[in-house]
């Protein structure tokens, strides 16, 4: 794995000022989620806490490319609450954008609110995957959007 050039996060709105050469969540952030999830009893080694560091911020690293390509493809400055569901939705991640959409605050169209809750109860019912063959695909989405990741990279990284 090659380092990020400083280029590609001065192009991204990353600023890498006062952190170390990886960016990560808080380590108590971290366990904090982790308790918020899990159950009581449960215990977590601490290389777990590191891995799923490393996993939040790849996602939200994903999350912000895209987020910006959406903001850039309608000649925008700043970016948006649209434009981050619409990254979520272009990401494969449809579920958490509607999750976010509805805890947005924002009050929705009643009978849109309805539908998309339909949408949500139907999928649900129709998948008959168990919850291994979900995670595999959940992997495969991961996989497929870093590879996208860095493929956008290294032609940023051409064209300079």
């Amino acid at each position: 794995k090659t380092a990020p050039r400083m280029e590609d996060d001065e192009e991204f709105g990353v600023s890498r000022a006062g952190s170390s050469s990886e960016q990560s969540l808080p380590r108590s952030s971290v366990i904090k989620l982790i308790k918020d999830v899990a159950p009581d009893d449960f215990k977590c080694a601490p290389d777990v806490h590191a891995l799923l560091n490393e996993c939040l911020s790849e996602f939200l690293q994903m999350v912000t490319m895209q987020t910006n390509e959406a903001s850039s493809k309608e000649k925008k400055t700043t970016l948006s609450e649209a434009h981050v569901l619409t990254a979520l939705r272009t990401l494969g991640f449809d579920r958490y954008a509607d999750a976010c959409e509805g805890a947005s605050g924002k009050p929705q169209d009643p009978k849109a609110a309805l539908r998309a809750e339909k949408k949500r109860k139907r999928k649900a019912q129709q998948s008959q995957l168990s919850e291994e063959e979900l995670t595999r695909m959940q992997q495969e989405l991961f996989a497929g959007a870093r590879q996208r990741m860095e493929a956008e990279r290294s032609g940023v990284g051409d064209a300079m």
